[in-house]
C-alpha cells in the first residue's frame, strides 16, 4: 500500500504516444523493468497479458507496473493505442524501503475520472522536460497516485455487463471527442451512433465523465483554441473555423467564458510572457 506520509518521488522517463502500426510489447521489455511505469490509456483497444492474466486495454485504463511481473501487449491495427507513461523510483521519507520493493495498492484500474488523470499525466510528462520543475512533477506524481489509489479502494463491485457497455462506449465518444474536436457530431448524431435517445445518452455520458456532452465537446475545441493560438500564427478566425466554431463572435464569447480572456487577449499574454 502507499505511504500515508509523502513518498520522495524520482521520476525517471515520461512520454505520451500514438503506438506504431505493428507495435507490440514483447516479453523483454518487462524483463528490463527496474523501476515502477504508470501506463494510461488514452485511446485505442489492445489486450495485455499479465502474470495474474489477460485483460483488454482500452480507454481509462490504468496500469502501475512493477518490476518482476509479466507484461506483454498488443493492439487493434484499426484502433492504435495512445499511451501516456511515467517511469518512476524513490523512497520513502520516513524509511529506507526502495519504492522497487513496494507493493502497489494495485496493478489495474479502469478509471472514471479518464480527463482529469488524462490532464494531470500529460502536465507531469510537461514538466518532465522542464529540470527546475522536478519537484513539481514528483509532487503531482504523488497526488496521481493517491488519488487513483483512493478511487481504486472505494470503487463499486464490477459494473454489470450493461453498465460496462454504457461505459465503454461513452469512454470511445469522448477520446474520439479530445482526439479530433472539430470533426465531433453533433450530441444527437453521436447518440444515434451509439443506438440511444439523446437523453439517455447525456445521462450516461454525464455520469461517466463528469460533465455534459455538449459541455465536453465545447471544452476540447477551447482547449484545442488555446493551443492554437500559442502554437500558430492563424488568425482567431481561422482558428475558430479549424476547431469547428462556424461563429467567430460565439467562439469569442465561448473562449472567453472557458478562460476569462477574449482570444486575442490570451494569445497577446503568451508573446508577452
Amino acid at each position: 500500500m502507499l505511504s500515508p506520509q509523502p513518498l520522495n518521488l524520482k521520476i525517471n522517463h515520461v512520454g505520451r504516444v500514438r503506438c506504431e502500426p505493428g507495435w507490440h510489447l514483447g516479453r523483454s521489455w518487462a524483463k528490463a523493468l527496474k523501476d515502477h511505469d504508470l501506463w494510461f490509456v488514452w485511446e485505442g483497444r489492445g489486450r495485455m497479458r499479465l502474470s495474474s492474466g489477460e485483460i483488454t486495454l482500452r480507454p481509462g485504463v490504468c496500469l502501475w507496473m512493477r518490476p518482476g511481473r509479466r507484461y506483454e501487449a498488443t493492439q487493434d491495427p484499426q484502433a492504435r493505442l495512445g499511451v501516456n507513461f511515467i517511469h518512476f523510483s524513490g523512497l520513502e521519507c520516513s524509511q529506507t524501503l526502495p519504492l522497487s520493493a513496494l507493493l502497489p495498492p494495485f496493478e489495474v484500474h479502469r478509471t472514471r475520472q479518464v480527463e482529469f488523470v488524462d490532464t494531470l499525466m500529460r502536465r507531469i510528462i510537461e514538466l518532465g522536460e522542464e529540470p527546475e520543475a522536478t519537484a513539481a512533477g514528483s509532487s503531482l506524481m504523488y497526488g496521481l497516485l493517491m488519488e487513483l489509489t483512493r478511487e481504486h479502494a472505494t470503487a463499486l463491485t464490477e459494473a454489470s455487463g450493461t453498465e460496462q457497455r454504457h461505459r465503454d462506449m461513452v469512454l470511445q465518444a469522448a477520446a474520439l471527442i479530445r482526439e479530433s474536436p472539430a470533426m465531433t457530431c453533433p450530441v444527437g448524431e453521436l447518440a444515434r451512433n451509439a443506438g440511444y435517445s439523446v437523453d439517455h445518452f447525456s445521462r450516461i455520458f454525464l455520469k461517466t465523465i463528469g460533465v455534459r456532452p455538449q459541455d465536453y465537446i465545447i471544452n476540447a475545441k477551447i482547449e484545442r483554441a488555446r493551443q492554437l493560438l500559442g502554437e500558430s500564427d492563424l488568425t482567431i478566425g481561422n482558428i475558430a473555423e479549424v476547431v469547428g466554431f462556424q461563429d467567430i463572435f460565439y467562439f469569442s464569447r465561448q473562449f472567453k467564458l472557458k478562460t476569462g480572456a477574449t482570444p486575442t487577449e490570451f494569445r497577446r499574454g503568451l508573446r508577452s510572457g
